[in-house]
């Protein structure tokens, strides 16, 4: 068996964000025309903070492709070792021959980066121009990098604990992405004349809620994704027109909704819809531009498995990566 190896850089060099967005576009139709298989993620907890999950996906289409992503979460070893790291693997669907291993920590980024920015496609006022990113860890380039695909951005300004994070997605903003990038103290700083806020933290607690965001903002939440933790407040969830990725994921992990809807402050019914309605066209998305819409998304296995496979396509057509004998 003959096996392509990419690695983190390699999957990085191969792809673009705007085409991640389209390949998410692509699948999400896919999904809500029932071509799709992806069960939500197994979790193994090894601490309260340590787990391991596993995320398996089969996409339907011109060829049956399948996917396995690996993530290990261990955010309690310091600044010198990543909190997330992860490997994917792609397996041919019509005879369960694998074909590739690539580093999955980025294409983890670019995915979740992709499905923020399709959210902005669907959801986001068309002149948005002033992003505040709340959080400068791991995902907070391909954040901001799916939003600025999607609108003609001019400045983010960002929040974050750690100094030196912030600094350096400072400078990585304005040189790769051309943007005029802005340190804030606080959150409300950073939101107080954004278009679309994107939370990409690991707080338990809300670091957003109503008095944060302005009329018509967007709001992105990709930081929690387990029932107990979130990073809007109820206020915010109650006030907003609420989308999520997944109906059943939501229900499952994302205390953003969950814990809402167990204070009583909504209900399931709250939901206006799917990201593969708003594909489709069946779920109506921003009404006016004075509402307040919510994307929140906890990952779906099928996204690893849309940008991965255009990876390895690219990099058979370009002879990027090695390869293995097993």
């Amino acid at each position: 068996m003959r096996i392509l190896t990419l690695t983190n850089d390699q999957v990085i060099a191969l792809a673009d964000m705007r085409g991640c967005v389209d390949e998410l576009n692509s699948s999400f139709r896919l999904l809500g025309e029932g071509q799709v298989e992806s069960p939500i993620r197994t979790r193994f907890r090894m601490s309260d903070v340590r787990n391991i999950l596993l995320m398996p996906s089969l996409v339907r289409e011109k060829k049956d492709t399948m996917s396995l992503k690996m993530v290990t979460i261990y955010p309690d070893l310091g600044p010198a070792v990543p909190s997330i790291q992860a490997v994917v693997l792609l397996v041919d669907g019509k005879d369960g021959q694998l074909k590739c291993i690539m580093g999955g920590t980025s294409l983890t980024g670019l995915r979740t980066g992709a499905v923020s920015g399709l959210s902005c496609r669907y959801l986001a006022r068309k002149d948005s121009r002033k992003l505040a990113m709340i959080g400068a860890g791991g995902q907070g380039f391909y954040q901001v990098s799916g939003v600025a695909s999607q609108l003609e951005l001019s400045e983010v300004s960002i929040f974050d604990l750690d100094g030196g994070r912030q600094k350096r997605l400072i400078e990585r903003c304005e040189k790769e992405l051309h943007l005029k990038a802005s340190a804030a103290d606080t959150v409300q700083s950073a939101t107080a004349r954004a278009d679309v806020v994107v939370t990409a933290t690991t707080s338990k607690t809300p670091v957003l809620d109503a008095a944060h965001v302005a009329p018509g903002t967007h709001v992105v939440a990709i930081g929690a994704y387990t029932p107990e933790t979130r990073e809007l407040g109820s206020d915010l969830v109650r006030k907003a027109s609420v989308y999520v990725d997944s109906m059943e994921a939501a229900m499952e992990e994302a205390g953003d909704i969950l814990i809402p809807i167990k204070e009583g402050r909504i209900t399931q019914e709250s939901i206006r819809g799917e990201m593969a309605g708003l594909v489709s066209g069946k779920v109506k998305g921003r009404a006016n531009d004075s509402e307040v819409t919510i994307f929140k998304a906890v990952g779906l296995s099928f996204e690893d498995n849309a940008v991965g496979w255009m990876v390895y396509d690219r990099a058979i057509k370009s002879g990027v990566g090695g390869w293995t004998e097993l």
